[in-house]
């Protein structure tokens, strides 16, 4: 069986995957968001209005989170 990965994107591109967040990123207080607990989020801001879905925005970090953990599995990996 193969598997799918999305380790090969940036977090960036896993980003703009998420249509619905196009109109907020702009508007979160510092360039660097990292769309958690960063002050001035209008991501996570969106998400409480219920203007973004929880579970899609929780999707989207347990979608960083997993590229983060193969990158780091293959940054110490010994092969």
């Amino acid at each position: 069986m193969r598997e799918f990965g999305l380790w090969h994107l940036t977090a960036k591109q896993v980003t703009e995957g998420f249509v619905e967040f196009h109109h907020y990123l702009a508007r979160c207080k510092f360039r660097d968001c990292r769309h958690l607990d960063d002050p001035g989020c209008a991501l996570r801001d969106a998400v409480e209005r219920g203007e973004i879905a929880a579970e899609r925005f929780d999707n989207y970090h347990r979608i960083l989170d997993s590229m983060e953990q193969v990158r780091s599995r293959k940054l110490f990996s010994s092969d």
